[in-house]
C-alpha cells in the first residue's frame, strides 16, 4: 500500500464515485420493476397517509407510495451527471503527453471482461434449455443448447464488444472513451482562458446551450387545458435553441473542472437547503407532469435535464466538502478500493438486476408494493456486483501486468537479438489454435459428392485399374498421389469403413507439416511471416478438408516455391525436393507444366544478362543451370515413377485413344485460349458488383506509384491506400463468408503484396519469382482447366499471399529503419501500422469465421447433430436427413456387398457407394458421371464400354431418387441381359 499516495488522496471523491454507482443501481430498480408503466395516480402524499390512518384503507397509500417512488427516481437522476462532473474534476489537469492514453487501458479491459460476463450470463439465462441444464449441473447439455441457438458464437461475442451491446449498460463506456480521448484538448481550451470570469462565461454558455432548453422548451402556452392535464399532449413551444443539447457531457466536464479550481461561493447549509428544496420542487413538478399517466421522462428529466443538473451540482458540492484528511488509513483505503470497483459494479449489475428483480416481480405482483424492497434489493445487487467486479478488477490488473512483463521481456530480447525465439513462440501458439480449430471442424459435413470422389480414383487404381484408359475424369492424375494412403488403409482395416474421416485426418497432418515447413523457411523474414503461415494453414479451399487436386496442388506448389526461393544454391537437396513437390503439383494441375517451361526460358535469359550491371530477379543463382538441373532431377524422379506405374497398366496407344474422350467431358467443354483469358479477367473484375471500382482505384494508385521516383519516401501513404483497397474488398466479400463461394476472400491481400514489393529497397526477388509469380500463373492454370471461375482463381491466391505477407513484413522493417519524407512522417507510419494490423485481423477473422460457420454443401456446424455410424463416411457428423438418406442407401447395398465381386456401376450423383463396395471393381468411366442424368451421359457410357469391353458392369445400381428416364432405361438394360431387382430405394441389376 502506498501510504503517501493514500494520505494525499481526496477520499470525498471516492465517496462520490460510490454514491454515484449506487444511484445508478437505484435507477435500475425502477427500470426493472414496472415503475414507468405504472400510472402516477392516487391521493397526494399527506392526504393519502391521513386517509389510510383514519379509514384503515390500505389502497389510500397507493398515492403516497407513488409520490415516494417519483421522489426517489427524481433524486437518483443525479447518477450519470455525478460521474461526468467527477470526470471533469479529476481530469481537468491532464495534458497530452507520452503515456496519457495508457490511462484508459484498465477501463477498456474491465469493459471487455464485463461484456464477456454478461454475454455468458445471457447465453444461459435467455435460452430456456440452457438455463434448465445449468441449474441441473448438466453442463454438456447447456453448451449444446447454447450452440444450437446460434445466438452466442465467437462473432456475436466480438460484435457485442464493438457495438457496446454485450453488457447492457455499457452505453456510458462508449461516451467515456470519447471523453477520455478529447479530455487533453478540452483542458487546453479551459485552461487557456485567462481569468475566472472567462471560465464562468464558458460554463454558463455550455449550460445555456445544453441545459437551458430542458427548462424552457417543455411547456405548451397555447392550450389552457394542457396546464390542467399535461400528460394529455407532448406538444411544446420551443423558446430557445436546442441544437447543441447533445453536448451535455462537455457541460458537466467543464462544471467539474470549474468546481475543482474555484468551487462555489455557497455555504454548506445553504447548499443543503437548496438541494432539499430543489429535490422537493422537482418531485412535485414530476408528479404534476406525470399525473394520470406513466412517469414522464421528458427532456427535463434526462441526464441533461435542468433539475438533474442542479441536483447533481449541489450534491457534488456537498460531498466534496466532506473533510477526510484525518480519517483513518483503513477507512480511506476501503473507500479507495470500493470506488475502484465502480465501473465493474455498474457494468455487471445487469446480471444481478435480472436475477433479483425477476424474482421480486414474481413474488410481489403490485408495483407500489415493491418500493419498500428497495432497501433490500439495491444493496444486495450492489454487494454481488462488487464481488464480481473485484474478480474482474484482479483479472484486469493481471492482464496489464502480464502485458508490461511481456513488453519488458520482448524489449530485452530485441536488445539481446533473441526476438526470433518469441516469434517462434507466437507461431506455436497460433498454430495450436489453428490445429485445435481444425480438429473440432474435422468431423462436420457430408455435403456433395466431391469429397468421396477424390478417393474413388486412388481406390480404383488400387484395385488394378489404369489411368487414362479406365478413368476418364480430367482430374484423375492427382489420384496417383493418394494410392499409398488408400492401399495402406484397406490393407490395415480390411475395408473402406471410415476412410473419409481418415483422409481428413491425413490432410490435417500433412497440412500442418507443410505450414511448419514453410514457416521454418520464411521465419527469417520476421514476425509478419508468422501471420502469413498461420493464415495459410487456417485456409482450406471450399472448406473441403480432404486431400484433393485443390488442396494438394496448392500445398505442393507453395512448398516447391518456398524451398526453391530459400535454398542455398551451392547445395542440391532443397532444389531436388522442390522439383519433387512441383512434379506432384503438376499431377494436380497438368497445365502447371508451363511454369517449368518458363523456368527453363528464364535460365537461358539468366546467362544472357548475368554479367550486366542491373538489378533483376533473373540474375539470381536460382536461375543457374546447376539449380535448374537439380530441380529437374527432383521433377524427373516422380515423373519416372508415374510413367512406370501408368505404362505397366495401359499402352501408349490406349492412352492416346482415350484422351479425346476424356476431353469431351460436358462439364469441362473445350474453350479457346483467348476466351479463357477473357473470362479470367472478367471473373475477377465482376467478383462483386462494385469490386471493379476498387480495381480501378488501386491500378490508378499503382500507376502513380510506379511513376513516382520518390515513392520510397512516400511508402506510408501508398501502404495506407493499399490497406484501404484490401479492407474495402473484404467488406464487399463478407456476405459470402459463410457460403461455398468464400474462396474469394483470399484475393484482396494481393493489393498489399504488390504494393509492398514495388516499394521495397531490398527485394526478396527469389520469393517473388518462385512463389508470388508462380501463384498468379497457377490461378490462370486452374481457371483454364476448371469451370469454377473466380472461386477456383481466388482459391489458389493463397500461394501468392504467402509471399505477400513476407513483402509486407520487409516493407514495415524498412519503414522503421528509414523514415519517409512526409510532413507527418511519424503519424503516417503509425497509421499504416494500425491499418496493417486491422487488415491482418480482418483477414484472419474472415477466414476463422468461414471455417467455423461454413461446411461444404451442408448446414452450419451447430445444425449438424447426427453421426454416420457405418461405411466409408463413418464418423462424419451431418444433418439427420443426410444420415437417414445415407443409411437407407447403405442398408440397401448390403445384399450387393454379399455377392461375388464384379464390375459395378452406380448411376447416381453419389460417389461414396463405390468406396462402400470395397473390393468391387469399377464398371464406369468415372465415379463422377456428371450432373446430367440423361442421354449425353448414357452416350459417354456406351462409348466407354465399346472402347473398354472388360469394364462392362456386372452389377448396376440405380437409386429411385435419380432423374433417369426409367421407362426407357430399364427396358434397354433388360435387353442387354440384365435382371432387375426392385427395392424400396433402388433398382438393382445383375448381368445374367
Amino acid at each position: 500500500m502506498n501510504i503517501k499516495k493514500l494520505e494525499r488522496r481526496n477520499s470525498s471523491m471516492d465517496i462520490l464515485r460510490i454514491v454515484a454507482v449506487f444511484t445508478v443501481l437505484s435507477v435500475h430498480f425502477f427500470l426493472h420493476n414496472g415503475f414507468y408503466s405504472e400510472p402516477v395516480s392516487g391521493l397526494g402524499p399527506i392526504e393519502g397517509i391521513i386517509n389510510s390512518i383514519t379509514t384503515g384503507n390500505g389502497d389510500s397509500l397507493h398515492g403516497p407510495l407513488m409520490f415516494l417512488a417519483v421522489g426517489m427516481r427524481t433524486l437518483f437522476g443525479v447518477c450519470v451527471p455525478l460521474f461526468m462532473i467527477l470526470t471533469g474534476y479529476l481530469m481537468s489537469k491532464k495534458e497530452l503527453q507520452k503515456g496519457y492514453y495508457k490511462g484508459i487501458r484498465k477501463t477498456v479491459i474491465v469493459f471487455i471482461l464485463a461484456t464477456f460476463a454478461c454475454m455468458i450470463f445471457k447465453s444461459i439465462h435467455e435460452i430456456p434449455a440452457a438455463k434448465e441444464a445449468f441449474y441441473s449441473f448438466n453442463f454438456g447439455a447447456m453448451f449444446e443448447a447454447i450452440a444450437q441457438s446460434g445466438k452466442y458464437n465467437f462473432i456475436n461475442y466480438l460484435f457485442s464488444i464493438l457495438d457496446f451491446t454485450g453488457a447492457n449498460y455499457s452505453w456510458y463506456i462508449e461516451m467515456y472513451i470519447g471523453m477520455f480521448l478529447i479530455a487533453p484538448f478540452l483542458n487546453l481550451a479551459y485552461n487557456k482562458l485567462g481569468s475566472k470570469k472567462h471560465k464562468q462565461i464558458l460554463v454558463v454558455t455550455m449550460v445555456c446551450l445544453t441545459i437551458l432548453p430542458t427548462m424552457l422548451n417543455i411547456f405548451n402556452f397555447q392550450s389552457a387545458e394542457w396546464w390542467v392535464t399535461p400528460t394529455g399532449s407532448d406538444e411544446f413551444q420551443k423558446l430557445v435553441p436546442a441544437y447543441w443539447m447533445g453536448l451535455y457531457p462537455l457541460t458537466y466536464y467543464f462544471v467539474g473542472a470549474y468546481l475543482r479550481e474555484y468551487g462555489l461561493r455557497l455555504k454548506t447549509g445553504a447548499a443543503a437547503a437548496l438541494f432539499v428544496g430543489t429535490l422537493l420542487a422537482s418531485t412535485v413538478f414530476n408528479w404534476f407532469r406525470s399525473y394520470g399517466g406513466g412517469f414522464k421522462t421528458g427532456i427535463y428529466g434526462f441526464w441533461y435535464g435542468f433539475y438533474p443538473f442542479v441536483l447533481s451540482v449541489l450534491f457534488f458540492l456537498l460531498i466534496s466538502r466532506i473533510k477526510t484528511d484525518n480519517w483513518k488509513p483503513g477507512v480511506k483505503l476501503t473507500l479507495w478500493r470500493v470506488s475502484d470497483l465502480a465501473l465493474g459494479i455498474y457494468l455487471c449489475s445487469y446480471i444481478f438486476d435480472t436475477l433479483i428483480y425477476e424474482n421480486l416481480r414474481m413474488n410481489v405482483p403490485i408495483m407500489v408494493d415493491r418500493v419498500p424492497y428497495y432497501l433490500i434489493t439495491v444493496p444486495m445487487c450492489f454487494l454481488f456486483s462488487a464481488m464480481l467486479s473485484f474478480v474482474l478488477d484482479v483479472l484486469a490488473k493481471q492482464i496489464i501486468r502480464l502485458y508490461e512483463y511481456l513488453k519488458k521481456v520482448v524489449a530485452e530480447q530485441i536488445q539481446g537479438g533473441n526476438l526470433i525465439r518469441w516469434q517462434d513462440i507466437l507461431f506455436i501458439v497460433l498454430m495450436c489454435f489453428g490445429v485445435i480449430l481444425s480438429i473440432w471442424k474435422l468431423r462436420y459435413g457430408f455435403g456433395g459428392s466431391d469429397e468421396a470422389f477424390y478417393l474413388t480414383v486412388p481406390h480404383r487404381l488400387s484395385l488394378g485399374d489404369a489411368l487414362f484408359s479406365d478413368e476418364w475424369h480430367v482430374s484423375q492424375l492427382s489420384g496417383f498421389l493418394l494410392i499409398p494412403f488408400v492401399s495402406l488403409f484397406r490393407m490395415i482395416t480390411g475395408s473402406t469403413d471410415g476412410i473419409m474421416i481418415a483422409a481428413r485426418v491425413l490432410y490435417l497432418v500433412l497440412h500442418t507439416g507443410a505450414a511448419v515447413l514453410i514457416y521454418t523457411r520464411l521465419r527469417k523474414y520476421g514476425i509478419i511471416s508468422v501471420f502469413g503461415c498461420v493464415l495459410y494453414f487456417i485456409y482450406t479451399p471450399y472448406n473441403i478438408m480432404a486431400l484433393s487436386y485443390n488442396t494438394m496442388g496448392i500445398e505442393l506448389l507453395l512448398v516447391a516455391g518456398v524451398l526453391l526461393a530459400t535454398a542455398d544454391y551451392s547445395k542440391k537437396l532443397l532444389p531436388i525436393l522442390s522439383g519433387l513437390a512441383f512434379a506432384g503439383a503438376v499431377l494436380c494441375n497438368p497445365y502447371l507444366i508451363v511454369c517449368y517451361l518458363i523456368y527453363g526460358i528464364c535460365v537461358g535469359v539468366h546467362y544472357a544478362i548475368r554479367n550486366k550491371e542491373m538489378r533483376f530477379v533473373l540474375k539470381s543463382d536460382m536461375f543457374s543451370l546447376r539449380t535448374f538441373l537439380f530441380f529437374t532431377a527432383g521433377t524427373a524422379g516422380l515423373a519416372i515413377i508415374f510413367l512406370i506405374f501408368t505404362l505397366t497398366r495401359t499402352g501408349v496407344g490406349d492412352i492416346f485413344a482415350n484422351i479425346p474422350e476424356m476431353l469431351k467431358d460436358p462439364e469441362h467443354p473445350p474453350i479457346s485460349f483467348g476466351k479463357k483469358v477473357e473470362t479470367y479477367f472478367q471473373s475477377i473484375f465482376n467478383m462483386t458488383p462494385h469490386f471493379k471500382y476498387v480495381l480501378y482505384g488501386y491500378f490508378a494508385m499503382l500507376a502513380f506509384m510506379i511513376f513516382d521516383r520518390k515513392r520510397r519516401l512516400h511508402r506510408a501513404v501508398y501502404l495506407c491506400l493499399s490497406c484501404a483497397a484490401t479492407g474495402i474488398s473484404l467488406i464487399m466479400l463478407l456476405p459470402g463468408i459463410s457460403s461455398t463461394t468464400y474462396n474469394h476472400i483470399m484475393l484482396p491481400m494481393l493489393f498489399i503484396g504488390i504494393t509492398s514489393y514495388i516499394l521495397l529497397e531490398k527485394k526478396p526477388r527469389e520469393l517473388f519469382a518462385a512463389v508470388f509469380v508462380t501463384g498468379l500463373i497457377y490461378s490462370f492454370c486452374i481457371h483454364y482447366g476448371s469451370n469454377q471461375m473466380i472461386y477456383c482463381i481466388a482459391s489458389v491466391m493463397v500461394v501468392a499471399n504467402a509471399a505477400s505477407f513476407v513483402f509486407l513484413g520487409q516493407l514495415l522493417k524498412e519503414m522503421r529503419e528509414t523514415p519517409d519524407n512526409l510532413t507527418y512522417t511519424t503519424a503516417s507510419r503509425v497509421l499504416s501500422y494500425i491499418l496493417v494490423g486491422i487488415i491482418i485481423a480482418f483477414q484472419g477473422g474472415a477466414q476463422i469465421t468461414a471455417k467455423t460457420c461454413h461446411v461444404f454443401w451442408d448446414s452450419a456446424p451447430d445444425a449438424l447433430t447426427a453421426e454416420i455410424k457405418q461405411g466409408p463416411a463413418s464418423g462424419i457428423v451431418t444433418t439427420d436427413a443426410n444420415v437417414a438418406n445415407y443409411n437407407n442407401m447403405y442398408t440397401d447395398l448390403v445384399p450387393l456387398q454379399m455377392k461375388e465381386p464384379g464390375n459395378i456401376l452406380f448411376m447416381s450423383f453419389e460417389t461414396w457407394p463405390y468406396l462402400a463396395m470395397n473390393d468391387f471393381p469399377y464398371g464406369t468411366f468415372s465415379a463422377w458421371t456428371g450432373n446430367e442424368q440423361g442421354e449425353n451421359t448414357l452416350s459417354r457410357m456406351r462409348t466407354y464400354y465399346e472402347m473398354n469391353p472388360d469394364k462392362t458392369p456386372k452389377y448396376i445400381y440405380i437409386p429411385k431418387s435419380a432423374k433417369w428416364d426409367f421407362n426407357t432405361l430399364l427396358p434397354e438394360l433388360k435387353s442387354k441381359g440384365y435382371s432387375v431387382t426392385e427395392t424400396n430405394v433402388s433398382y438393382q441389376l445383375e448381368k445374367k
